[in-house]
């Protein structure tokens, strides 16, 4: 009985991966974790974040109530585990509990902290930068991993906002954004329009990392109401076709509804992230196809930078990666640091910016952290551990080293910090090597 359910469970193959095509195209998630010199991250470990919906599972089940059960309440089924091109991997026979759906617990209260409350408990100057920032706080209990390293979410959203008055008299930093849903399905015009209108207010550039989900042409619209205050960094994420995705994003700008060519948004363009340090690419093949896309988009209209971006260890082992963009752009994770708490999150930043800049052909080159931030859940590492709080402090203290510090003790200002990130990333997948703490890195949900 056994051998007849398995070959109705090969058989059912060809059917059910149709449901699952998108899944067959779609690349493997890298490695979580490179080996790295120890004087970039003391534990010799560089983590790195993904930034495209991963593959999911492929798992097919089949019920056989012909198979016996020691359990009136069970049925059984033939799971069969297949790999992206539909070879068998794995097969097995188990019971399935029927279980009735329980009736969901009554929403724990929580609160917002809004904006008349804050005026009356007004912050000291060194915090009022980072509360200019709205991370939210919950008076809910924080969530906590579970043994299997899941997090209950209790976040309420946030309300968005307005459009409002435009914010060219303040200076702030950049934030970065990723238009999936939860299931890492692309979101829609009018979910995005509702991101932006929560976050522009709050940030002069948004980062993004691709042209899938047509989000190029989908932020430019969603952008326009805050034209005079925001503008985009756009990207390409890996090199996979290059040319296809260039021409995709240049179509994107050029063919912008709203009247003029769109290039007046774009702020940067970058080309790659992180593809050094996750050995997913060579330093030349970066710097070629950093040439390339530079001549392409200045054919077509666009004189603004162009650059890749890599974490410090990646860059400081190849200057020319820095040396080759027209700014140096890199990405800086303190929590990945278990010697860094969150009140020392910007100075962490401050070394990793020093130890580069030493390193570039140009000492004089502009700095820009890319992507930098703190969990608000998760597992902890050493002195970096995830919370409300924590994420609150953290940047409050990478924001005020950014703002506070001397031009000539950092080099860097506002202007060249990037948040990452504003919401959840809950199609990314809570992971052991990154403290099942990779989609709670949101600081607006």
């Amino acid at each position: 009985m056994r051998s007849m359910c398995l070959a109705v469970a090969v058989a059912a193959l060809p059917q059910a991966l149709f449901l699952f095509a998108d899944l067959a195209a779609a690349k493997p998630t890298p490695s979580r974790e490179e080996k790295r010199d120890p004087r970039f991250y003391p534990n010799g470990v560089a983590r790195y974040h993904y930034h495209r919906p991963p593959m999911r599972p492929v798992k097919i089940i089949i019920v056989d109530k012909t198979l016996s059960s020691s359990n009136k309440d069970d049925v059984n089924q033939v799971v069969v585990y297949v790999d992206p091109e539909g070879h068998p991997i794995e097969t097995l026979t188990q019971a399935a509990r029927v279980v009735p759906s329980p009736t969901p617990p009554a929403p724990k209260e929580s609160r917002l902290v809004t904006s008349v409350e804050a005026a009356s408990n007004p912050l000291p100057p060194s915090a009022a930068k980072a509360a200019s920032l709205n991370v939210v706080e919950i008076s809910a209990p924080s969530p906590t991993p579970s043994q299997a390293g899941g997090i209950a979410d209790e976040t309420p959203k946030l309300k968005p906002a307005s459009a409002g008055p435009a914010r060219n008299d303040t200076l702030l930093s950049g934030v970065t954004y990723s238009p999936y849903n939860s299931d890492g399905t692309c979101k829609t015009g009018p979910q995005v329009a509702a991101d932006i209108r929560a976050i522009a207010p709050l940030h002069s550039l948004i980062r993004i990392y691709g042209v899938d989900c047509n989000q190029v042409a989908t932020l430019l619209s969603a952008v326009q109401p805050f034209a005079s205050s925001v503008r985009l960094f756009l990207g390409i994420f890996n090199l996979h076709d290059l040319a296809s995705q260039i021409t995709t994003l240049i179509n994107a700008v050029t063919d912008n509804p709203s009247g003029d060519s769109g290039w007046s948004l774009i702020d940067t363009i970058s080309i790659g992230n992180e593809l050094v340090n996750n050995n997913q690419a060579t330093p030349q093949q970066i710097l070629s196809s950093l040439a390339t896309a530079r001549t392409s988009l200045r054919l077509a209209g666009y004189t603004g930078p162009v650059v890749t971006v890599d974490t410090v260890s990646a860059v400081a082992q190849n200057p020319a990666l820095c040396d080759s963009s027209d700014y140096c752009a890199i990405n800086v994770h303190p929590f990945f640091d278990p010697n860094t708490s969150p009140d020392k999150a910007g100075d962490f930043i401050a070394n990793q910016v020093k130890i580069v800049r030493e390193r570039l052909a140009d000492s004089n080159q502009r700095i820009v952290v890319a992507e930098t931030g703190w969990p608000w859940a998760g597992n902890p590492n050493g002195l970096a551990v995830p919370g409300r709080e924590n994420q609150k402090t953290a940047i409050s203290s990478i924001v005020a080293r950014f703002d506070g510090g001397e031009e000539g003790e950092m080099g860097l200002g506002l202007e060249n910090l990037i948040l990452f990130t504003a919401f959840n990333d809950k199609w990314k997948k809570a992971e052991a090597g990154t403290f099942y703490a990779e989609p709670y890195w949101g600081m607006y949900n």
